[in-house]
């Protein structure tokens, strides 16, 4: 089942995305569900301002929670229970829920991958909101 969402810009050309399969893997513990999802993909075949890859392909927070909803179906359906929340040795209290989207200017994102230098851009962000006083850069 192919989404309808209203599709977004494509920030390097400004012209509607338009959906593209992509695979998905839901790993729980030993089990993973294959799930056929779909991903944003830029029409001009503009590059990936992370990586110069083309064409550029992104998703939404719209469209991530599309596909959770999706895959929680289909794995009730393969194994005959909900789908395990995401479990990463965390205690329940500190588990990651919160999805937040953020677009960057092709500056602003050079800027951010020199201040976190090897570490995931996930990591240092969440060392920056880590202990107060606590710099991450």
């Amino acid at each position: 089942m192919k989404p309808t969402f209203t599709p977004p810009s494509c920030s390097g050309c400004s012209k509607p995305a338009v959906l593209v399969p992509k695979l998905t893997r839901f790993r729980r513990g030993d089990r993973v569900l294959p799930f056929d999802g779909f991903i944003w993909q830029c029409p001009s075949a503009c590059t990936d301002p992370q990586d110069g890859s083309a064409p550029y392909q992104f998703s939404t927070f719209e469209l991530m929670e599309w596909e959770e909803a999706q895959a929680a179906v289909a794995w009730r359906e393969r194994f005959g229970e909900a789908m395990p929340t995401l479990q990463r040795g965390r205690r329940p209290e500190d588990q990651r829920t919160v999805r937040v989207p953020v677009l960057l200017t092709p500056a602003e994102a050079e800027r951010l991958d020199a201040l976190r230098g090897k570490r995931p851009r996930g990591e240092f962000l969440r060392q920056l909101l880590g202990e107060p006083g606590r710099r991450a850069g």
